[in-house]
């Protein structure tokens, strides 16, 4: 259950680590506009950027890193890496599709989650003065889709029945323990 708003106070000590999954931030609306502060958010994105990268993610949202900013990163299968602010989704296609996701906060447990196959968007660039209303479909839309509900505090751990959660944490728990017999016994 998603609580309506989460205050984060704007401060100068910016950390880009993921947060644990049970911190408020990814249980809470995203409410401050990231225009509103004096960020430098170029910086800020790429150091985002660089953490998503690092953990071979392909969008991050700054609620996993404990932060209640509108906005998220993404790897845009033609744009290339893209910054997204103050996202909103302006219509969504009847066609669905069904595929296995994954999230940063939650490592190595995928699910599969069914979302609309093609999405218009509408979100302002980094420069904060640029906005752009498109069309995403197949990995773009999937991933808009994800990180924009981290901003709505939904998870995709919600998306699924209580029985299917637990079946892929347990296959999580026992890959994490196959892979710590390996190293053990290498």
């Amino acid at each position: 259950m998603t609580s309506d708003v989460i205050t984060t106070t704007i401060t100068e000590d910016w950390k880009c680590e993921l947060v644990a999954p049970k911190h408020q931030a990814l249980h809470s609306r995203a409410n401050i506009d990231p225009f509103s502060t004096d960020f430098n958010w170029f910086e800020k994105e790429a150091e985002m950027l660089q953490l998503m990268h690092d953990k071979f993610g392909i969008g991050l949202a700054s609620p996993q890193l404990g932060y209640s900013y509108n906005m998220f990163v993404m790897n845009h299968e033609h744009l290339g890496d893209i910054g997204v602010y103050n996202p909103e989704i302006l219509e969504y296609s009847e066609e669905t599709c069904r595929y296995e996701e994954g999230c940063l906060s939650f490592p190595m447990l995928y699910l599969d989650v069914t979302r609309p196959e093609k999405i218009k968007v509408k979100y302002t660039k980094t420069d904060g003065k640029t906005d752009v209303e498109t069309w995403m479909d197949g990995r773009d839309a999937r991933c808009f889709q994800h990180e924009y509900d981290h901003l709505q505090g939904d998870l995709f751990i919600d998306k699924v029945s209580d029985f299917k959660l637990k079946r892929a944490y347990n296959k999580r728990e026992k890959f994490f323990k196959k892979l710590e017999r390996q190293m053990r016994d290498a």
